[in-house]
């Protein structure tokens, strides 16, 4: 690549027109075909590409968060702003338009897996609201079956029991089979393995999006 490309995938990085994850997977290719040919490649890009290295381990060591993003916008200004000084002015200067297309559709994959995260969220809200307001209900009446407060009292302790981790939901059980005449399997499958499976499905789903 010439200096005016590696030039225009930066600035379309720093543009917005490639996120940070599709600019560490085109400047990587990028960099490795230019190692391959064994062409000089400029000083700015040496020094990003090590930038763009550590970006890349802070991606793969990620757990609920994205990688920083700021040290390799920060690089990534400092190369652009290199290779704008180290141009020949006897050359046309202005950079190229680094594959408008690719990143067009890069973008254009975003919006629409951004447009099914989110009516997906939309389900998986409305299937956590219905679970709570079970499992709020059956933790009142078994509270208010085994513990006799009266109404008021029953439904409080039982309002905020059914909010505690492991504890409502076992509540909510209990209230659902031996109460509300629920089978036990049936409960079971309500309060204990459907809280796990949206906990792990909501977790593995945003992942996948972030790292997108």
């Amino acid at each position: 690549m010439t200096e005016g490309e590696w030039r225009a995938l930066i600035e379309a990085y720093l543009e917005g027109r490639l996120s940070a994850e599709a600019f560490e997977r085109r400047f990587n290719e990028a960099w490795r075909a230019a190692r391959e040919r064994g062409g000089s490649i400029p000083a700015a890009i040496e020094q990003l590409a090590l930038a763009v290295e550590d970006f890349a381990r802070a991606q793969d060591a990620r757990t609920e968060y994205d990688a920083d993003e700021g040290p390799l916008r920060n690089a990534a200004r400092i190369a652009a702003r290199d290779l704008r000084d180290d141009a020949d002015p006897a050359r046309d200067g202005r950079p190229r338009t680094f594959d408008r297309a690719r990143a067009r559709e890069d973008m254009r994959r975003f919006q629409v897996h951004v447009g099914r995260m989110a009516g997906l969220g939309c389900l998986f809200a409305i299937g956590w609201l219905v679970l709570m307001v079970l499992q709020i209900n059956f933790a009142i009446e078994q509270v208010a079956a085994e513990l006799e407060l009266g109404v008021w009292l029953s439904a409080i302790v039982g309002f905020f029991t059914a909010f505690v981790p492991v504890l409502g939901n076992i509540v909510a059980f209990f209230g659902a089979k031996d109460v509300g005449g629920w089978p036990g399997e049936l409960a079971a499958l309500v309060f204990f393995v459907l809280p796990v499976a949206a906990l792990f499905y909501g977790r593995t789903r945003w992942r996948t999006w972030r790292a997108r």
